[in-house]
């Protein structure tokens, strides 16, 4: 489980240090100050591989065309003030004493690498060529170097060309095997049918089914049930008692959010899941109560959940959860802001006492 990150140079962050992580971690604060660049700290730190960076790209939206026309430009909004002279550290520190440090360079010298197929990826480019940039060509190459409790593990390199994006690997290489599983639900959900059609039937193989339905029903009691079929593709269908079955995507976007923030709890056994901007879709009269089955579920699965919010409403249903006796000790919230004195973006920790001290008086808990 993550207990604390250090961030240099990335995104917003110049230089940030965040400690004091629990199960269930609750990010506020003004606008761009750094809830959804902190997500992708914790995801490109704790999974210190090309396909991290490739899930961020595409959770951001980036525009693939835009990289082939100005592949030098690729890589300059991962960088802190787009200035690329000044490599990125990452650094996340574990309760288990393990650390993982992560380092991102621009090296735009024309090297000659082998390049991989293994990412399933529209962006990453799949096919084996032997890439020698000429030297009319316009290129910029993003070197990763992974560091593990001190120990030098391995590197890689992307490629970004006026061709496509590739992954690049040097002759030197070691594997690194011991990496999380961590899934990333953007503000606007993304997902196809297919994908939760997919997600749901390997809840079936793990018995865990019920747990969807009861997540649907916290929108929505009168739903009874829920299947997969495959006829065309696979898709999830909902039935409500008495009623026609009708696919998941006629009953709105908080059924569809809902039902992809829980498969992805209990299908990720004991690993990270980060969800920005929670609120989206979901009323506020319901919203304890997916609280209460998220730390009820990342409790028995010893899964960690980071998650952001803009709304007052959704803070409250988090603290009044987090005080319950039976999730005690799980939850924090962090606002983040930035200090007056250094100007630095800060993460104010507070516990749920601390919380509901805040709340009850008002006070300044989501960057005011």
């Amino acid at each position: 489980m993550i207990r604390d990150i250090s961030i240099q140079n990335f995104r917003c962050f110049e230089n940030t240090s965040i400690s004091g992580f629990k199960t269930i971690n609750l990010i506020t604060g003004k606008n761009n100050a750094g809830k959804t660049a902190l997500l992708e700290a914790l995801l490109i730190g704790s999974l210190p591989r090309a396909e991290a960076i490739d899930a961020l790209k595409k959770h951001r939206r980036e525009s693939q065309e835009f990289n082939k026309a100005l592949p030098e430009r690729t890589w300059d909004s991962l960088f802190f003030n787009q200035d690329k002279s000044k490599n990125i550290f990452i650094q996340v520190n574990e309760d288990d004493d393990q650390s993982t440090k992560l380092n991102l360079s621009i090296n735009d010298i024309p090297i000659r690498f082998t390049i991989e197929s293994s990412l399933p990826s529209d962006i990453i480019d799949k096919k084996y060529v032997d890439f020698i940039p000429n030297d009319d060509s316009k290129s910029s190459v993003l070197q990763a170097n992974i560091t593990i409790n001190n120990d030098d593990l391995f590197e890689y390199n992307l490629i970004a060309t006026a061709q496509g994006t590739f992954q690049g690997v040097l002759d030197k290489k070691t594997q690194f095997t011991g990496q999380k599983k961590i899934s990333f639900i953007p503000a606007i959900l993304g997902f196809l049918n297919t994908q939760l059609a997919s997600e749901y039937d390997r809840a079936r193989l793990n018995n865990q089914e019920k747990e969807v339905l009861k997540g649907i029903q916290i929108i929505d009691p009168s739903i009874k049930m829920i299947e997969s079929f495959n006829i065309g593709s696979p898709l999830l269908y909902l039935k409500r008692e008495n009623e026609e079955r009708l696919p998941i995507s006629l009953f709105g976007d908080a059924i569809n959010r809902i039902t992809a923030i829980i498969l992805y709890v209990i299908n990720n056994k004991s690993d990270i899941l980060l969800l920005d901007e929670i609120e989206n879709g979901i009323h506020y009269t319901i919203q304890a109560d997916l609280w209460r089955m998220l730390f009820r579920l990342a409790k028995q699965l010893n899964i960690q959940i980071f998650a952001t919010t803009h709304s007052l409403e959704m803070l409250t249903a988090f603290n009044q959860v987090g005080l319950e006796s039976e999730f005690s000790d799980l939850a924090a919230h962090f606002e983040m802001a930035r200090s007056v004195k250094t100007g630095q973006i800060i993460g104010i920790k507070r516990d749920m006492e601390t919380l509901e001290y805040s709340l009850s008086r008002n006070g300044g808990v989501r960057g005011e």
